[in-house]
């Protein structure tokens, strides 16, 4: 069976597990200690999401998809739908950070409601979210300044509006009848932020988006 080394709330791990769910395709998810990272001791690689087909190590969420598409024959993505796929690595998952880590207290909140209950006792717990907040506040900060984020709500609401207007064009998936793999990575980054208010954000601001979220979790359901 397929290992999937994962945070369980991390985007790039979304997308590779709503690509399985869709199609079916059984998995084992091994949640990753953010502090230690033990679990991936067996590579040199340290980031999830890490996938593992036997013996065979694949790391960085977008190649693991395109393994996984070939493995199983997914699709044939045309060039625009890597395009967009692209889009969602480069350009969409950035305005999350500071919008869930945009100071100490709501960087706490987040990591408070995302980890995971039985990872670690209470003291550990609590140690991870105090460092992790400082940590997570001042990077997204860093990293919003860097890619000229001034206001990341702003910014990802334009981006839900290029996805519905330039992706979707009023078909009820970039795929037509059915999710593609742009679906579902602009689905699975989403996905991994539905405990905090990003979803909401999003489908508050755009009808059209929250239909094609609804449908697309009503399809990648485990």
């Amino acid at each position: 069976m397929l290992k999937l080394y994962q945070f369980s709330a991390c985007p790039f791990c979304w997308k590779v597990k709503v690509l399985l769910n869709y199609h079916g395709v059984p998995y084992e998810t091994v949640e990753v200690d953010p502090m230690s990272k033990q679990e991936l001791n067996f590579t040199e690689h340290k980031k999830v999401p890490v996938l593992c087909d036997g013996e065979k190590v694949i790391t960085e969420s977008s190649e693991i998809m395109a393994y996984l598409n070939a493995k199983f024959e997914i699709s044939d993505p045309a060039t625009d739908e890597t395009d967009w796929c692209t889009w969602v690595d480069e350009t969409l998952v950035h305005y999350f950070p500071p919008i869930i880590h945009k100071d100490f207290k709501t960087s706490y909140q987040t990591i408070e409601k995302i980890t995971p209950a039985g990872k670690g006792g209470r003291i550990k717990r609590q140690l991870t979210r105090i460092v992790g907040a400082a940590i997570m506040s001042k990077v997204a900060r860093k990293k919003a300044h860097k890619l000229g984020i001034t206001d990341p709500e702003a910014g990802m609401k334009q981006a839900v509006d290029h996805w519905v207007n330039q992706g979707l064009q009023g078909r009820p998936f970039y795929g037509g009848e059915k999710p593609s793999l742009a679906d579902l990575s602009v689905f699975g980054v989403f996905r991994s932020t539905e405990e905090l208010d990003i979803v909401d954000m999003a489908c508050a601001h755009q009808p059209g988006f929250a239909v094609w979220y609804q449908e697309c979790k009503q399809q990648t359901a485990a």
